[in-house]
């Protein structure tokens, strides 16, 4: 939620532009958490299973070398988990910084119900789509970033690896070795930096348009248009949450390619037997 507030340009509560005072409590700081786990849900929990599909799509039957497809066939799975998410992550965003509008707490029908009110059936499925499409577009962009980083690193290691085997001891073989040596950890960790980098103007546009009221009306800015407004207008500044963030998904996805090999490990054993 803190987070959310400093990609808002808030202070200390962040607050949005269109926010109701947030007096602080355990269940302020907790606001806006069912729809986040909605959102994670939908998104973390079949990331690596579409990615993975859509990589091996791009190999098979569009011809590309395994570096493109994971870069290309994790665009196209990373926009269709993130378009979909997007629902969640709106809600997200409104009840978490406490935003006016007349469907908080009304969950998604009661969302989707004030848009069509105020904006009509085109000017709502207009306000949906722009930002459902800024979501898709948000993921697509860092699952990209994420796994052809990932794909890059795991491929150097493996060739890192191989090369201090078939050499003689150095101190910059045993620096490789012991770089290779990490795994999927190191490779998950350093991806999602790379990722979380790329693609942070992005999000902090997507939570700026997740934060005005369903009842008004966005901007005319398209997606990349938005987000050069935004830096070009703030510089610098609009990276001030960057580090925090880098920090925290570099911990998640580390742990998550820690435990995946082991568990793949272990289901390989399990089939071997």
């Amino acid at each position: 939620r803190a987070i959310i507030g400093i990609y808002n340009g808030g202070g200390g509560n962040g607050r949005c532009g269109s926010s109701r005072a947030v007096h602080p409590s355990l269940f302020n700081f907790f606001a806006g958490s069912i729809p986040a786990v909605k959102q994670k849900m939908v998104t973390r929990t079949p990331m690596f299973l579409v990615s993975a599909a859509s990589v091996q799509m791009f190999e098979t039957r569009f011809g590309f070398d395994p570096t493109s497809a994971a870069f290309v066939g994790s665009a196209v799975s990373g926009y269709a988990t993130g378009f979909l998410a997007s629902p969640w992550e709106w809600q997200k965003v409104l009840v978490s910084q406490r935003v006016a509008s007349s469907a908080t707490g009304k969950g998604l029908v009661g969302l989707f119900h004030q848009v069509n009110v105020h904006h009509g059936l085109a000017g709502g499925l207009s306000c949906l789509w722009r930002r459902f499409h800024a979501a898709g577009i948000r993921n697509a962009i860092f699952d990209s970033t994420f796994f052809g980083t990932k794909h890059i690193i795991e491929e150097w290691a493996k060739s890192s690896h191989e090369m201090t085997h078939n050499h003689s001891g150095s101190g910059r073989n045993a620096v490789l070795c012991t770089l290779a040596s990490l795994g999927s950890g190191f490779a998950y960790g350093i991806a999602a930096i790379c990722a979380v980098t790329v693609d942070y103007a992005f999000d902090v546009s997507v939570k700026r348009t997740y934060g005005v009221s369903p009842e008004r009306k966005l901007p005319s800015l398209g997606v990349f248009r938005h987000v050069i407004h935004i830096t070009t207008k703030e510089g610098l500044k609009i990276f001030r949450g960057l580090p925090i963030k880098a920090v925290e998904f570099a911990i998640s996805y580390a742990i998550t390619g820690l435990l995946s090999a082991h568990v793949s490990y272990f289901i390989e054993e399990f089939l071997a037997e």
